[in-house]
């Protein structure tokens, strides 16, 4: 696993890519999807997938019975863990796999360990989503992480 420092990702190199949480219905009105849209170019209503010079990470719904066209999924909740942990894992893979396939560039994955997550999942359990599957060597996480013990004993720094 690869790690980066500071709050937040202010400005992007030509090849790097700001991942945030989206919802699917692509409104970017708070938290890093906001930062997203104001910073970096993540076009509104796009809420899946490269949109600017970001990655669009759906983990949380907006609206009771939402339909995704491009996926064929309905969300039935809204809200706080409205988009559920296997979901959340396929959508990571699906990050992983397009980074895997775009080595030069680098993605920065805006969540913090300690943050708060509008999604409702906590750092842990982002944590365990994300590492569900093999992380491609260009994904970066934030440093925080790094104060989970069952990362670090992992990793082989406890």
């Amino acid at each position: 696993m690869n790690f980066y420092s500071g709050l937040i990702i202010e400005k992007l190199k030509e090849n790097e890519i700001f991942v945030f949480g989206s919802n699917p219905e692509g409104r970017h009105g708070a938290g890093t999807a906001k930062i997203a849209r104001d910073k970096f170019g993540a076009k509104y209503g796009v809420g899946r997938g490269m949109t600017g010079r970001c990655w669009a990470l759906p983990t949380k719904n907006l609206t009771a019975g939402y339909y995704e066209k491009s996926t064929g999924i309905v969300y039935e909740k809204k809200g706080y863990k409205s988009i559920s942990r296997e979901q959340i894992i396929e959508n990571i893979r699906e990050l992983y796999e397009y980074a895997s396939k775009n080595k030069e560039k680098t993605f920065y994955v805006a969540y913090t360990y300690n943050g708060f997550n509008l999604n409702g999942y906590t750092g842990d359990e982002m944590l365990d989503m994300f590492i569900e599957n093999k992380i491609p060597e260009n994904i970066k996480f934030h440093e925080s992480f790094l104060k989970n013990t069952k990362l670090l004993n992992s990793l082989g720094r406890s």
